[in-house]
């Protein structure tokens, strides 16, 4: 991966913007030779883009960034505090128990914070809600941890976002995980899924906090190479839960394919999001998706009647915690 941005050659190349001959970084979807700092300004430049093009901030929003202590967040995190320095923003991070790592996420989200000089609010899933992501090992989802992790941090921070009364969550997926996920849709056939798989998605219920994800146009290695560049306090270890996951093989294959395929990625999302995403809602306009609310937690769902996926799956832990507190 490093070869397809990061120049290999040893003779100086000149940047294309402003001429120094210190170019370190070829971006091969846009034929660009940058140096660092016209590399970290271009990517600024394109996050804005984003957001503009998607209207996905306004001045008077009080904004939610979704932290880990990744590269990805960190980066999000570190544009937005540099961009939009006007608009309220605070960082939320989900101490989900994994031993080591999230301890060491939460030393580098509270040194991020330190460094933006923003309020960083920590949600502890055992101290909040008595269980820890491993947890969830001994039950059905004991083989697809990073499903029932991803249904539990959407949960949480809709719901902290509510009750703080923020107006948007803004979240670091970048376009990896977006064609990771989309390539995954395809695959099941859930096109409900490719429907809400966009970069703003806006209120559809009065306790659903609008979500935009403004690194939707950079790749992993766009973000790595940023947050190293600016410094950024990102993590150093990899959450055991992750290795091996059928999200990371997928994003292994995507990786070979965009080997053979030059702009594979970039292609992909804008066919998806120019073509297809259009034809697919002005087909389908009819069955939108109703939005209900949870009978047990009061939170939207789209499940009517019914518990809601955040419900259902911490319904499972039932028979651990109660043999725990006895």
């Amino acid at each position: 991966m490093f070869e397809e941005i990061s120049q290999g050659s040893s003779m100086p190349i000149k940047c294309r913007r402003c001429k120094a001959e210190n170019a370190e970084v070829y971006l091969s979807h846009l034929n660009l030779n940058l140096c660092p700092e016209c590399f970290m300004l271009l990517t600024e430049r394109r996050v804005k883009h984003t957001i503009d093009a998607y209207k996905m901030l306004a001045k008077n929003d009080r904004v939610g960034i979704a932290v880990s202590g990744g590269k990805d967040s960190s980066t999000l995190a570190y544009i937005l505090n540099s961009l939009f320095d006007k608009i309220d923003m605070v960082l939320i991070y989900i101490d989900l128990g994994v031993p080591d790592y999230s301890k060491h996420c939460l030393e580098r989200v509270e040194a991020l914070a330190e460094m933006l000089d923003k309020e960083l609010i920590v949600y502890s899933l055992e101290g909040e809600m008595g269980f820890k992501i491993g947890d969830f090992k001994q039950t059905v989802y004991g083989r697809k941890i990073c499903s029932a992790c991803g249904t539990i941090k959407r949960y949480l921070l809709n719901k902290i976002a509510y009750d703080l009364g923020l107006t948007k969550i803004a979240t670091g997926h970048n376009l990896d995980d977006t064609l990771e996920a989309l390539f995954n849709f395809y695959l099941e056939g859930n096109v409900e899924a490719m429907l809400r798989l966009k970069p703003y998605l806006p209120r559809t219920h009065p306790k659903f906090v609008p979500k935009i994800k403004p690194l939707i146009g950079l790749t992993d290695f766009e973000c790595l190479l940023y947050a190293g560049y600016r410094k950024l306090p990102t993590r150093t270890v990899e959450c055991q839960f992750s290795r091996g996951s059928r999200m990371q093989r997928r994003k292994e294959l995507l990786n070979m394919i965009a080997e053979k395929i030059p702009n594979f990625k970039h292609s992909f999302i804008n066919s998806h999001f120019k073509r297809i995403l259009p034809n697919l809602e002005a087909s389908l306009g009819s069955r939108e998706i109703k939005i209900y609310e949870c009978p047990t937690c009061g939170m939207p769902t789209s499940l009517e009647g019914m518990p809601c996926h955040f419900c259902k799956l911490t319904k499972t832990l039932r028979p651990q915690l109660t043999q725990r507190s006895l």
